[in-house]
């Protein structure tokens, strides 16, 4: 049975229904033009919350990224097939445009665009969206929120300059062709492997290898060589710090490629930062002396709200919504 988009707002409205709303409108589009009136409808709907056009966002990227990866050249094939329905693309893509004038949180909806001339091709997220780019030599890339990477693929190197946020290689292995992470004057270099890295500054980053080993250099200098479950963070001021991660701590740091924050370890400043990251409502913690307490769990990175209400109850603080804002507070 077909669902139904729904316009209506509900104040108790959930994570998981708004995802399926989102997957309602898409199913809705795929089916047949959307009238005027039902694009007004899509437009009010996304409108009403940001959370909804975050959502929507996800779901599209995923097709859109289909779409237009293959206008990047051989090097970016799509990871999978899909039917060919232009209807469908151009109606999405009018939808997107008519909704990122208004909704917040769809500014710079995936943009994904191949340069003029030498330019190379960039890939790109916006706030709360996630890509996953097959190569055609076998790697996968996987952006998270609001990530900007530009690879350039030779016959004798595959280079990537990470610009901004984070993103999961799985590299193949071709040991003639080095596959090169760079961030500003910091590079990982692995031939057949499997890690994350996280922008952190103008010449900093985050480092999680889940398979294999990365060498990591500053210019020409190795500052290591990082073996899986291995957490290194290093920046332009400061010796690396290396972490050992269990097999838990290590799923939950990836846990972003499944839309989700593991909060294990975090306290509640460093959480309100990072769902930061996926959202444009922002958690205020009105009494600094909050921000080092501890929290658990794991939640969708599109329910800050949720996330911030769940806190507050856990260690008896309040929180109040005053439109996008939440503020969290001693009673």
């Amino acid at each position: 049975m077909n669902h139904q988009p729904s316009t209506e707002t509900s104040a108790r409205e959930t994570a998981a229904e708004i995802e399926q709303a989102a997957a309602d409108w898409l199913a809705r589009i795929d089916r047949a033009p959307l009238s005027a009136q039902e694009s007004e409808e899509l437009r009010q709907w996304a409108e009403a919350d940001p959370r909804r056009a975050g959502a929507y966002a996800r779901a599209m990227a995923v097709d859109l990224h289909l779409d237009r990866v293959s206008a990047l050249g051989d090097d970016f094939p799509a990871a999978q097939d899909i039917p060919a329905n232009p209807m469908r693309r151009r109606l999405m893509v009018a939808g997107v445009g008519a909704i990122a004038a208004s909704a917040v949180g769809f500014g710079g909806f995936a943009l994904l665009r191949r340069g003029d001339g030498a330019d190379a091709a960039t890939l790109a997220t916006a706030k709360g969206a996630t890509r996953d780019v097959a190569l055609q030599e076998g790697s996968r890339i996987t952006l998270n929120t609001m990530t900007q990477l530009r690879p350039a693929l030779t016959s004798d190197l595959r280079r990537i300059d990470l610009l901004e946020g984070e993103a999961l290689f799985d590299v193949a292995k071709d040991a003639a062709r080095p596959f090169i992470v760079h961030v500003g004057d910091l590079s990982v270099r692995a031939v057949g492997t499997s890690f994350s890295v996280r922008r952190t500054g103008p010449d900093a980053l985050r480092l999680l290898v889940t398979e294999g080993v990365v060498e990591v250099k500053r210019k020409d200098d190795v500052l290591g060589q990082v073996h899986a479950g291995i957490e290194f963070t290093v920046d332009a001021a400061a010796s690396p710090v290396i972490t050992m991660l269990d097999a838990g701590q290590m799923s939950g740091a990836m846990a972003w490629r499944q839309g989700r924050i593991d909060l294990q370890g975090l306290t509640l400043g460093q959480a309100a930062a990072e769902f930061s990251r996926y959202s444009d409502t922002t958690i205020t913690l009105a009494d600094p002396s909050i921000a080092g307490l501890h929290i658990s769990g794991i939640y969708a990175t599109g329910d800050p709200a949720g996330f911030a209400r769940d806190a507050a109850l856990s260690l008896g603080l309040t929180c109040t919504q005053h439109g996008q804002d939440l503020v969290i507070s001693r009673p």
